[in-house]
C-alpha cells in the first residue's frame, strides 16, 4: 500500500500526539494534530463546567459539536489529500470516528441530555456517509491509571493542557471502555493494530514500531481503495 489514512486513537495521555508524529515521519506522509484549547474556544469553558467550577450552561454540546466539525472536516482534508491528489499517508491524532467516544461520556455523566446526545448522534451519522474508513487504525492501550499518571506527569513537567488537570479518574474509565468498543466496530472494517502502550517509552521504542508499522504497510497488498467501502457502523 503506497497511501492511506491512518487514524491514531487511545486515552487522553496515552501518548498518541508523540506516535503520531512519528509514523508520520516514517511513512513520509503528513501529521494531523488534534483540536487543542487554542483552536477550540469551548474547551476551557468545558473544562471548568466539568470540574463545577462555573454553573452548568451547556459548554460539553457546543464544545463536542464544534470537535465534531473540525475532526469531520479533517479527515475530509486527509481523504482529498489521498484520494484526489495521491499525496501517500495521513497520519491523525484521533479522528471523526473517536470523536463519540467523548460524546457518549457526556451522556452517561450528564453533562449531555437526551436532546442533546440524539442531535450529536443524528449529525454524526449524517457525516458517516461522506467519509471513507481509514486504511490502518491504531489504538494505543492503556490502562485509565496511566493514563492519569501521564496527565500529572505532563502537569508537573509544564507540558500538559492546564484544563486537563481536573479529568477524573472515573472519566477516564468510561473513556476506555468506549475506546475499546470503538476498536471493536473497526475490526473488519480495516486493519486494526491495539498496541500495549502501558510501559514508557523512549523515542527509539517509538520509532522502531513506527518502523515495523511502516514496513507492515508497504508489504500490505490491498490498495487503499479496498476499504472505501461499507462504512455502516463505524463509530457508531
Amino acid at each position: 500500500m503506497n497511501g492511506g489514512l491512518i487514524i491514531v486513537e487511545g486515552n487522553i495521555g496515552a501518548g498518541k500526539s508523540t506516535f503520531a508524529k512519528t509514523l508520520a515521519e516514517s511513512l513520509h506522509g503528513e501529521y494531523f494534530a488534534e483540536p487543542d484549547e487554542k483552536t477550540n474556544p469551548y474547551l476551557a469553558d468545558y473544562y471548568d463546567e466539568y470540574a463545577g467550577k462555573i454553573p452548568p450552561a451547556g459548554y460539553a454540546f457546543k464544545m463536542q459539536m464544534h470537535l465534531l466539525s473540525r475532526r469531520y472536516r479533517a479527515q475530509k482534508h486527509a481523504q482529498s489529500q489521498i484520494r484526489d491528489l495521491g499525496r501517500g499517508f495521513v497520519v491523525m491524532d484521533r479522528s471523526y470516528y473517536g470523536d463519540v467516544c467523548f460524546a457518549r461520556v457526556q451522556h452517561q455523566i450528564g453533562l449531555f441530555d437526551d436532546r442533546d446526545y440524539e442531535t450529536y448522534l443524528c449529525h454524526h451519522t449524517d457525516m458517516k456517509v461522506h467519509l471513507e474508513p481509514p486504511a490502518m487504525a491504531i489504538f494505543l492501550e492503556t490502562t485509565p491509571e496511566v493514563s492519569r499518571d501521564r496527565i500529572s506527569k505532563r502537569m508537573s513537567e509544564n507540558a500538559g493542557r492546564r484544563i486537563e488537570s481536573d479529568i477524573s479518574l472515573d472519566y477516564l474509565h468510561s473513556l476506555d471502555v468506549e475506546i475499546h468498543k470503538l476498536a471493536k466496530s473497526l475490526d473488519g472494517k480495516t486493519i486494526v493494530r491495539r498496541l500495549d502502550w502501558n510501559e514508557d517509552k523512549s523515542p527509539l521504542d517509538i520509532q522502531a514500531k513506527c518502523n515495523e508499522i511502516a514496513a507492515e504497510l508497504a508489504l500490505e497488498e490491498k490498495s487503499v481503495y479496498d476499504f472505501w467501502t461499507g462504512t455502516d457502523g463505524i463509530g457508531a
